[in-house]
């Protein structure tokens, strides 16, 4: 029989032991840390298109709130699970801390597959899990953005919805939505933009750039293609890229826009022209200099990990890597990027989209692409910095920082002694 994957929840708890240890903290706020402050779990009666009735799964966390008001979004997958939710809204505590935004960290989901419901259906979910959970929703409190299965007209169902609950337009509860009804310009691309950034930074320090680099992208989509994008312009070579539907390997590079095109009208990157058809496990191994997880937790494992042929790892993803996993990469002189510094550009932009929608004043793409790009550099020199002096991996030098952060707003409310 197989062994059981560990969940995303005991990965994030290693993760928080680990660092505890190094930072000596006492054992009362690693208790306090290991599960969120306030979780929700909830059933939305839905009336389907042929009049009969679905139940589906809903889940809220808000981890940490000793900076700020919890911030994170929600995710709508078949796999959703409690854990999941608990471990990611774990993660967004030390990535919004990281990234120097006065929010702690939550995160959402349901538990379904949006391409089995028809549009009113899946519209009905959307708005049956924001009066589900209303009672943890508040501007002030906790501040939904997008994740997988939550594109901008998903987040304009759950703005409106709340707006008819507090019978009052309240756009600073959610992040992501449409340009129209209050959406930052460059949030399509700041999830995508920011780990090319991140990427950049480390190798500033090491004085290289991404120019003649090759580049491995599993996971073609929002963030995918974007980073894709950047990377190419800066010149790199994108020799790989994978979706749901397959994935593709050129050794002399993959155009990727005209990639996109084609999984626009094909509805996969599989079969584009000119490119070789490989394995999903394949991409994962392929020869080059920067490997980019950006699916699903738990790809990278100790099963695979030392067969990893890259230089980099930039984890696009959230928890792409198990601790195993992590651990031979070092072992084998792997930089590993961790997805709490790489990949926090989309909840930074939601950050600047509420300070939009506060003072009720846009700020142009550029605008908002310069302060992303500021924050993603500096946050990235310093765990480059740290990881460095202290002779630690990427990862434990971003929590470190981040921890430090926390644990010192618990102290000052006297949560923890």
């Amino acid at each position: 029989m197989a062994k059981k994957q560990e969940s995303a929840l005991a990965v994030a708890v290693q993760q928080l032991h680990n660092v505890a240890r190094l930072m000596d903290l006492a054992p009362e706020v690693v208790k306090f840390l290991e599960q969120p402050q306030r979780f929700m779990a909830v059933q939305i009666p839905v009336r389907m298109d042929d009049g009969s009735m679905k139940y589906f799964k809903g889940y809220r966390s808000q981890h940490n709130w000793a900076i700020g008001p919890t911030r994170g979004g929600t995710r709508l997958h078949h796999d959703e699970t409690e854990d999941d939710v608990k471990a990611l809204s774990f993660w967004m505590t030390i990535k919004n801390s990281l990234a120097g935004i006065p929010s702690g960290g939550g995160k959402g989901g349901i538990v379904v597959n949006p391409k089995t419901l028809s549009r009113g259906e899946f519209e009905r979910l959307c708005r049956g899990y924001v009066r589900a959970i209303a009672p943890m929703l508040n501007p002030d409190v906790d501040v939904f953005g997008p994740d997988m299965g939550t594109p901008p007209h998903v987040m304009a169902w759950f703005m409106d919805e709340y707006d008819t609950i507090c019978r009052h337009h309240n756009p600073r509860a959610f992040s992501g939505k449409p340009l129209i009804l209050g959406g930052s310009l460059g949030r399509d691309k700041a999830t995508g933009y920011g780990l090319v950034y991140s990427v950049i930074e480390v190798l500033r320090h090491q004085k290289a750039t991404l120019k003649g680099k090759t580049v491995a992208i599993q996971g073609y989509g929002n963030l995918g293609t974007h980073a894709a994008n950047l990377f190419t312009a800066h010149g790199a070579k994108v020799v790989a890229i994978s979706d749901q539907g397959g994935a593709i390997y050129n050794a002399k590079g993959i155009d990727p826009v005209k990639a996109l095109a084609h999984k626009e009208k094909t509805g996969s990157v599989a079969k584009f022209a000119g490119t070789t058809a490989i394995s999903a496990a394949e991409l994962l191994e392929v020869a080059c200099d920067i490997l980019v997880p950006a699916a699903l937790q738990n790809q990278l494992t100790k099963e695979n990990a030392a067969k990893v042929k890259a230089k980099y790892v930039a984890e696009g993803a959230n928890g792409p890597t198990t601790p195993e996993a992590e651990e031979i990469m070092l072992k084998n002189g792997v930089i590993l990027l961790p997805d709490i510094m790489a990949n926090f550009g989309g909840v930074l932009v939601s950050y600047f989209e509420q300070v939009q929608n506060r003072y009720c004043y846009s700020w142009t793409e550029q605008q908002v692409l310069e302060n992303l790009e500021t924050s993603i550099t500096k946050s990235t020199s310093a765990v480059w910095e740290l990881a460095v002096n202290k002779k630690i991996p990427m990862r434990q030098a971003a929590w470190v920082l981040a921890l430090t952060r926390v644990v010192e707003a618990m102290r000052y409310r006297g949560w923890v002694a």
